[in-house]
């Protein structure tokens, strides 16, 4: 190492970057727009991608105004090194529009068939339950995803019990691992919901949630499925079939627990609303009883009682009276009459 020359990473960079610029200057590649992005910095980056790669593009915002994610075009451009972070991309100089991808056209008629089935309708949305007691999560354990759920699950919600199902997530050769593992959870009677992560990536990367079956299989599951996949701004058929989207799959945790610190300090406050709601009615009833002793006391009840007997005493006399009367009368008519 002594008598070898040492580069800096700068000079590596640097020097990668004139090597691709002349054996990769002024290049056309076709592919598929995956991603596009732009800022006000003046320029877009979007990936390209075709069946098995993706390459990294930066462009004006004039050249790629018009394009969509989806589209499959030929771009013109040099091969460069962004040497800060030491990735390679291309800067385009031009495109050429070849129209829609066929990836992106098999989504677009799948959604629109499956829509037209009604599989999307909020008629169809079950309710997710604000404080489920067993959750169910699918998503790969490779990544930070799971992770990440549940600790805001333990942190919110130390009571709430975890089901994770490990699957693959990445790229439509998941799909069939991904159905497998989602049938396995649907099929357990005492979870509550169950959450489908997976963190940001390409359309392609994010094709095996556009699969028929588990589309058709979410919309089949007794149990309610909340979709958190991806960023905010990917969208795929999973989210438009289950029974709630989050942006993200952090927001998909806070959404199905509830912080055990709001559900302590709510549960006081309605300890606090039935004690003064008791006190109050005691106090209440403690008035009327007084009101009575009062009115009793204030009262000769034998007095009362004297008079109502006299009263008794003089009806039944004159009822007596009444009577006796009558008896004289019809005796006198009888008499009379014979």
């Amino acid at each position: 190492m002594i008598d070898s020359l040492v580069y800096t990473v700068s000079q590596i960079n640097n020097y990668s970057s004139q090597l691709l610029g002349k054996s990769l200057s002024n290049v056309w590649v076709a592919g598929e727009i995956s991603s596009i992005k732009s800022y006000p910095s003046g320029y877009t980056y979007l990936t390209l991608r075709d069946v098995h790669c993706e390459l990294s593009c930066i462009a004006p915002c004039n050249i790629v105004k018009g394009i969509t994610k989806g589209m499959e075009v030929n771009v013109n451009g040099d091969i460069s090194i962004y040497s800060i972070k030491g990735t390679y991309q291309l800067r385009i100089k031009s495109i050429d529009f070849k129209g829609t991808g066929n990836l992106w056209e098999m989504y677009l008629q799948l959604k629109e068939s499956l829509e037209k089935e009604g599989l999307f309708l909020k008629a169809h949305k079950k309710h997710i339950p604000s404080m489920p007691k067993k959750i169910g999560i699918l998503s790969s354990l490779e990544g930070a995803v799971v992770h990440d759920i549940c600790n805001i699950l333990k942190r919110r919600s130390p009571y709430v019990n975890i089901i994770v199902k490990d699957t693959k997530v990445n790229g439509i050769k998941s799909s069939d691992d991904l159905i497998i593992n989602f049938n396995h959870l649907a099929s357990w009677c005492d979870i509550d919901v169950i959450i489908i992560a997976r963190g940001g990536g390409s359309f392609e990367d994010l094709s095996c949630f556009n699969n028929e079956t588990l589309v058709r299989n979410i919309f089949n599951c007794d149990i309610p499925v909340i979709s958190a996949i991806g960023h905010e701004t990917d969208y795929v058929l999973c989210d438009f079939v289950s029974d709630l989207r989050a942006s993200t799959p952090s927001e998909a945790a806070e959404l199905v627990s509830i912080d055990i610190n709001d559900l302590k300090q709510n549960l006081s406050n309605i300890i606090d609303k039935i004690n003064s709601l008791v006190l109050r009615k005691v106090d209440n009833y403690d008035l009327l009883l007084s009101n009575y002793s009062k009115i009793v006391k204030s009262t000769n009840l034998k007095h009362i009682i004297v008079n109502k007997c006299n009263n008794v005493d003089y009806i039944m006399n004159v009822i007596y009276n009444t009577i006796i009367a009558k008896i004289e009368k019809y005796s006198s008519k009888i008499k009379y009459n014979k």
